[in-house]
């Protein structure tokens, strides 16, 4: 298995796909993609032409063919495919080529179109709307992390910590303990709640999971802390 640093996570990839820099290449076939469209900004080439046509093609007629400079051994190349396999494979095809900063976008083409659906973005909290949801008392907000996670690093400010596997539980307390265990209301089916963790998928199990209940304002802090320590470290520089 590759190491976990050479693979990209959904929004790792939001960001890198912002860089000009950075060549995201999907590597399946091409009636794959005529059929299912690819994610904005890649380019095509079949697993099996990767090596054929990064490392053998001239410059030129790489540009010629592709639209774009042939990328140097050092150019960051994020490989995706259906559903990470392939992607895999052409990391570590040029890995062993000698090309410094590849990686793969495990989820791939699969999990972007999940994550890209509507309906499933409506209910996505991004970090600049987190920001004024912590000023509005009607808000709640929820870090689901284990607790030895939220002593090591801390936690959201004006969020309450309930793990993961308590959430439906603790919410069926009734509104005087949970006011009294967790000094805030207890929520209605209508209250607006926010769930974070680590990097999103805790948070969006739970969601989920209050969505079938019929809570019908449950939101995903897709970034959890992950994203709010990278802003925090952006605000220090």
């Amino acid at each position: 298995m590759a190491e976990e640093q050479f693979v990209v996570k959904y929004l790792d990839l939001l960001q890198e796909l912002e860089k000009p820099d950075v060549l995201v290449i999907d590597v399946r076939e091409s009636d794959e993609i005529n059929k299912s469209g690819k994610i904005p900004g890649s380019i095509n080439i079949r697993v099996d032409d990767v090596v054929k046509e990064l490392v053998n093609l001239t410059e030129e007629d790489f540009e010629e063919r592709y639209k774009i400079p042939k990328p140097a051994k050092n150019t960051k190349i994020i490989f995706s495919c259906l559903s990470g396999r392939r992607a895999e494979i052409a990391y570590k095809n040029m890995m062993e080529r000698g090309y410094t900063q590849v990686y793969f976008y495990r989820g791939s083409f699969k999990e972007w179109m999940e994550k890209q659906k509507p309906e499933r973005q409506a209910f996505i909290i991004k970090y600049e709307q987190l920001l004024e949801d912590q000023k509005n008392p009607d808000v709640l907000i929820v870090d689901v992390r284990e607790f030895e996670e939220i002593d090591e690093t801390g936690k959201l400010p004006e969020s309450i910590n309930i793990r993961t596997n308590e959430v439906v539980n603790e919410f069926e307390l009734s509104e005087d303990k949970f006011e009294e265990k967790y000094g805030k209301p207890k929520p209605t089916k209508n209250t607006k709640i926010i769930f974070s963790c680590r990097a999103g998928s805790r948070s969006e199990y739970v969601q989920k999971q209050m969505q079938e209940l019929g809570y019908k304002q449950v939101y995903n802090f897709e970034g959890g802390w992950e994203e709010w320590k990278q802003q925090l470290e952006k605000k220090r520089k």
